[in-house]
């Protein structure tokens, strides 16, 4: 059996972290994840006494979006303002831990990670058909190489996080335009079916929801609250993001729907360039100060994912 675990979690590693991710419901976190966290960045940061207490209550005071990231936002600006450079230097350093196989095995006594995504795989393949499952394995093992690759190129120091970045997305987008023109509409009716039911599972199984966590709106104001933008950046913004998501649209569909024919290599090199030219262009709305907020609130949704998003339990 295949295992996915590196197509649908390491890809997530990089995210900005401020769309919402489960939904909402009453309550005000989850202490276990904001506890794991906290500690993971004291042992990696060395945090003093007083940056411990305060990131603490940074993290408690977030929990009405939790667990969006939006949770984080507040605590990305303490850290800028309050970290030392060698802290910071550290923070934002790629991680270490960048293996697929180690990602599969890390923790997931807690978890169920792995798990997780050996059902969904198997899910996925009760509903194929037999010409289906090869061109999903073709799919798979490409995916899986690319992915390899591009780990093994970060840690050789011949490829910058950012660069990672943008070939993720690319690596990511390419998989999902593909999964898409390989299902029938029938089968993603299922998948989604399945999808919200596995969703509505956890979220019965699990207790600590934020009361804004649901709230698309909130959660976005709090990142525009926290870096302090005017309305002039709002908006220019918007627009950026607007014109990036209707770009990456456009091609996804002229692709599954055979207006255009791209191999796997061609549709990645052409998401690259769009994510390329709208981070350069994002980069130019931002202060130095709100771009460090930015950089910081990413590296702790990346460690904030291994204690939340993925729950810990069935």
């Amino acid at each position: 059996m295949k295992q996915i675990l590196p197509i649908l979690f390491i890809g997530l590693l990089f995210t900005t972290g401020c769309e919402n991710f489960f939904g909402a419901g009453n309550d005000s976190g989850d202490p276990y994840a904001y506890d794991m966290l906290i500690n993971d960045l004291d042992q990696n940061l060395g945090f003093s006494a007083r940056q411990m207490s305060d990131s603490k209550d940074h993290l408690r005071n977030g929990g009405d979006y939790y667990p969006d990231n939006a949770s984080l936002w507040r605590l990305a600006l303490y850290l800028q303002e309050n970290l030392t450079e060698e802290q910071k230097e550290r923070l934002l350093s790629p991680p270490d831990d960048l293996d697929p196989q180690a990602f599969s095995e890390e923790n997931d006594h807690h978890h169920k990670r792995l798990r997780h995504h050996q059902r969904m795989d198997e899910y996925i393949r009760s509903i194929l058909t037999a010409d289906q499952e090869s061109e999903y394995d073709v799919l798979i093992d490409y995916k899986i190489t690319v992915m390899d690759e591009l780990l093994t190129a970060l840690r050789a120091d011949t490829m910058t996080k950012e660069e990672l970045q943008l070939e993720m997305m690319g690596l990511m987008e390419w998989f999902r335009a593909a999964m898409d023109k390989l299902l029938t509409d029938d089968q993603k009716e299922i998948l989604e079916t399945m999808h919200k039911e596995k969703d509505d599972h956890w979220r019965r199984g699990k207790g600590g929801f934020g009361k804004h966590a649901g709230n698309s709106d909130k959660i976005r104001q709090e990142m525009y609250d926290v870096l302090g933008m005017t309305t002039e950046q709002i908006q220019n913004l918007e627009l950026l993001e607007e014109s990036f998501k209707e770009a990456l649209e456009s091609l996804h569909n002229d692709f599954v729907n055979g207006i255009i024919n791209l191999t796997a290599e061609e549709y990645r090199t052409n998401v690259v360039d769009i994510t390329a030219s709208f981070h350069e262009e994002k980069q130019a709305v931002f202060t130095a100060k709100q771009l460090e907020i930015i950089e910081i609130h990413r590296a702790l949704a990346r460690r904030f994912m291994r204690h939340s998003r993925w729950g810990r339990g069935k």
